[in-house]
């Protein structure tokens, strides 16, 4: 196979006399029907979560979840313990890890390894830890006041919520996955996932897959004139490094899957 590059989003400036005058996102993603086209049905999907490295799990239940609507067997909604498992565990890093490191506050390593290793037994322990624990409130306090860093604010609530959930076995909608067939030959399937819906459409041509579309949270959160693009106009007339940090904070709240940069001009 070729090599799989993921792909990358911009956020990107025009400055006059340091101050912004425009905004916009870009977000460039490889041409996944160019990779798979042609190929067995099985062996695309086996090759998918290998060339996600990202939400591995979610991708590849939503694989399996599409051929077999494709092949006349739809799926009924469910919950996939291991998909909400991996969802959970990027809760768990962005709030004792990564984000921490971003704000220059000592990470919680040890809590992180401990939510992803714990066995069901020991989550409601964790879940006692969690509403405890110092970071959450941290990372909230280190923000100010303006709008995006009140988004912030939520999506820190939100996931810590997610988590909570998670540990104690209360049922929430993420790991959710649904799949259905529109018409003949056709699979759609829809994961819920840490950064929002993943949905995976599969065409087959016997059993070769003739089209295949896949459009993560991050291509809806970073298209042109999506949440990212609208949140990015409110910069304008910003000062330079007021818009750098507070597009440093959307990237935060919306996560892309994929690298991301900031670029002024």
């Amino acid at each position: 196979m070729a090599t799989f590059e993921p792909g990358r989003v911009v956020l990107s400036f025009m400055v006059r006399d340091d101050e912004v005058t425009a905004a916009a996102v870009s977000c460039q993603r490889p041409d996944i029907a160019h990779l798979l086209n042609g190929r067995q049905a099985a062996q695309v999907v086996a090759t998918v979560p290998l060339i996600y490295s990202l939400c591995g799990k979610a991708q590849d239940v939503a694989a399996r979840a599409a051929l077999a609507a494709a092949r006349g067997s739809p799926v009924e909604a469910y919950v996939d313990p291991e998909v909400q498992s991996e969802a959970a565990r990027e809760h768990a890093w962005k709030l004792f890890v990564d984000w921490p490191r971003q704000f220059g506050l000592p990470p919680d390593e040890t809590l992180f390894v401990q939510s992803v290793r714990a066995a069901s037994s020991e989550r409601a322990d964790l879940a006692r830890l969690l509403a405890a624990h110092e970071l959450p409130a941290s990372l909230a306090g280190a923000l100010g006041d303006t709008e995006i860093d009140r988004l912030l604010r939520r999506c820190i609530a939100a996931r810590v919520s997610a988590l909570a959930d998670w540990l104690m076995g209360r049922q929430q909608a993420l790991g959710t996955v649904t799949a259905t067939s529109p018409s003949a030959g056709v699979g759609i399937a829809t994961v819920e996932t840490a950064r929002g819906t993943l949905m995976h459409r599969l065409t087959l041509d016997g059993d070769e897959v003739a089209d295949y579309v896949i459009i993560a949270p991050t291509d809806v959160h970073f298209a042109p004139g999506g949440d990212v693009a609208d949140w990015l106009q409110r910069l304008k007339g910003a000062r330079k490094a007021e818009a750098k940090q507070q597009a440093s904070r959307l990237a935060m709240a919306f996560d892309p899957c994929v690298p991301w940069s900031c670029e002024f001009s």
